[in-house]
C-alpha cells in the first residue's frame, strides 16, 4: 500500500543547527529499484523552540505504486514515556509496555495520488496514543490486509515524527535515537515495529567533503494494516540499511542513503543534494 511502502522514506533524517534560529534544512533524494531510476524525494525540517515541522514530498512510478505524495508532521517537544504497538490499514489497535520516548502530542496529515485515485490521513497522537484519525484511501479491492485493531494505535510515532527521536537539545540530530533501539510505528493505515543495531562510524569515499559516515540497520516487523494475499513474504520483517552523514562539526546528521531488499529488487534512497 501507498504508505507502507513509503514509511521507508519516514526515516529521512535532516537537523537545522539551532532551535532558535529554525533555519530549515532541505535535503533531496533519488529513488530508485534494482538501481534503475523510479523517482526522487525532498525532506524539510524546521526546528524552532515550541514544535518542530517535518514535510515530506516525492513522487515515482514503477511498482512501489507510491504515485504522487507529500505528508505533514508538527511535532511538540516534551517528551512522555508511553505503551507499545501501532497500527495501519483500514483499522487501529493498541497493545503492551514499551520503555520509548515519544513526542509529547504531534498532528500527521498524508495526501498520495497514484492510478486508484488520492488518498488522505489525518491523525493526531498524544501520549503515544492515537487520538483522531481519518483515513480516506483507495484499494485494491482483491486485498487481503491483516486488520488494525486499537491495540496497535497505542505506544506509537507517526512515521515523520520518529525524527524527534534523534533531536538533541540545539537542533543537532543523534543517529543513535535509531540505531539500537525500537519503536513503533503508526502510519494511519499500518502498525509496524522497528527495531535498530548500534551504530559505527564508517570510512567511506562516497560523502563530500567536511561530513563522516555512521551506518546501522534497522528492522521493520509488519504488525498489521499489511497485504496477506500478494504473496508468500508478505508480513516478514525487512532489513534497511542505512549510511547517515554527520558534518564534521557535528552541527547536522542526515541520512544519506538507504537500501530496502524487495520482490522487485532492492528499493533506494540516495541524497543527491542538501541546503
Amino acid at each position: 500500500m501507498i504508505l507502507q511502502r513509503s514509511c521507508f522514506s519516514a526515516v529521512l533524517l535532516v537537523a537545522a543547527p539551532s532551535l532558535t534560529l529554525a533555519q530549515p534544512t532541505t535535503v533531496t533524494y533519488s529513488m530508485a529499484i534494482a538501481g534503475l531510476p523510479i523517482g526522487s524525494a525532498t525532506m524539510v525540517m524546521t526546528p524552532s523552540v515550541n514544535s518542530t515541522s517535518v514535510s515530506l514530498s516525492g513522487k515515482a512510478g514503477g511498482p512501489l505504486e507510491i504515485g504522487k505524495m507529500s505528508a505533514l508532521a508538527v511535532i511538540a517537544p516534551d517528551q512522555v514515556t508511553v505503551q507499545s504497538q501501532s497500527g495501519s490499514g483500514k483499522s487501529a489497535a493498541s497493545a503492551s509496555l514499551l520503555s520509548s520516548g515519544a513526542p509529547g502530542s504531534s498532528s500527521f496529515t498524508y495526501t498520495g495520488q497514484n492510478n486508484r485515485g488520492t488518498g488522505k490521513i489525518a491523525m493526531k497522537l498524544a501520549g503515544g496514543r492515537t487520538t483522531t484519525l481519518d483515513v480516506s484511501i483507495p484499494d485494491n479491492p482483491t486485498a487481503v490486509r491483516v486488520p488494525v485493531t486499537e491495540v496497535h494505535k497505542i505506544g506509537v510515532i507517526d512515521p515523520l515524527s520518529l525524527l524527534a527521536q534523534f533531536i538533541k537539545p540545539g537542533g543537532t540530530m543523534n543517529p543513535k535515537g535509531l540505531c539500537g533501539k525500537s519503536h513503533g510505528i503508526f502510519t494511519g493505515q499500518a502498525r509496524l515495529n522497528l527495531s535498530g543495531s548500534e551504530a559505527r562510524f564508517e570510512n567511506t569515499g562516497s560523502l563530500p567533503n567536511g561530513w563522516r559516515a555512521i551506518s546501522c540497520s534497522v528492522t521493520l516487523t509488519p504488525v498489521s494494516g499489511h497485504r496477506i494475499d500478494k504473496n508468500r513474504n508478505a508480513g516478514k520483517p525487512q532489513t534497511a540499511s542505512l549510511v547517515f552523514a554527520e558534518s564534521i562539526d557535528s552541527s547536522r546528521t542526515l541520512l544519506w542513503s538507504l537500501s530496502v531488499p524487495g520482490s522487485f529488487g532492492s528499493f533506494s534512497l540516495t541524497a543527491s543534494s542538501v541546503n
